[in-house]
């Protein structure tokens, strides 16, 4: 984990603050409950003893102690996300962290927009997730340190090919964007514009359970988890107008 706050944190051997925090998970897996709860043994972090699914089975909390919901993003992310809002609403004090085996860009944008304190890899190691813990209890977000050099990384190759798309009047492509199919290209742009499954397949005369193969193709094919995310990804990536593309065919293929 990459923060300044951290940094003077690991220079002190003992917590100060030894209030009990109400500890409480969310997610189906019992092998991560369980593996959770023994890393958190023995530490101010008081797991409650059984794990909740939905937003009506959190147990009545005190408004006065300190609360930290970990949330799994493993499964149904686009779901956990809500889920977290609605935790935040409920619970306007608590902090909310979102533990997943792997995020990106657009999963750390989504998260912190539902308000999410920190993201936590399932393979963290234990003092680094006990400590980092308490950096959110005191208010920081935390985010693992392999995401933030992928962000890094990231707007180095932004600015990079910004200034060569200055330099030569084009915008430079994907070539993840080559590996879809001129019908997924299609669906790709009405994604930008916010089309729901039902108007795309009015729109492509396609029934709506096609619609939703195709989705779920491209968002392996272009690395993301949901549909916003495939919309911000074609908004950087794909050119902004394209002809219509006939069917079966790669847009190599339409511009032969």
């Amino acid at each position: 984990m990459l923060t300044d706050t951290f940094d003077r944190y690991l220079s002190h051997t003992e917590v100060r603050d030894t209030t009990s925090v109400a500890t409480i998970q969310v997610s189906r897996n019992p092998l991560l409950c369980l593996g959770l709860k023994s890393l958190l043994a023995e530490t101010r972090f008081n797991v409650w003893k059984d794990p909740v699914h939905e937003l009506s089975d959190v147990p009545s909390l005190p408004d006065e102690s300190p609360v930290l919901f970990i949330v799994d993003g493993s499964q149904s992310f686009d779901g956990r996300l809500e889920l977290i809002r609605e935790l935040k609403a409920l619970h306007p004090a608590a902090r909310t962290v979102l533990m997943a085996d792997r995020f990106d860009l657009y999963t750390l944008i989504s998260a912190q927009d539902a308000g999410a304190d920190g993201l936590f890899l399932t393979t963290v190691d234990r003092e680094i997730l006990v400590r980092s813990l308490e950096l959110v209890m005191l208010g920081e977000v935390v985010v693992p340190s392999s995401l933030v050099r992928e962000i890094m990384s990231q707007a180095r190759h932004n600015t990079e090919r910004h200034s060569a798309d200055a330099r030569t009047g084009s915008k430079a492509s994907d070539p993840k964007g080559h590996r879809l199919s001129s019908r997924e290209t299609e669906i790709l742009y009405c994604l930008t514009e916010g089309s729901p499954n039902k108007v795309i397949a009015r729109q492509l005369n396609l029934c709506e359970a096609t619609v939703k193969v195709h989705i779920k193709a491209i968002l392996r094919k272009i690395g993301v988890f949901n549909r916003t995310q495939a919309a911000m990804w074609a908004a950087d990536h794909m050119p902004t107008k394209v002809e219509p593309l006939a069917e079966n065919k790669t847009p190599v293929q339409q511009a032969q």
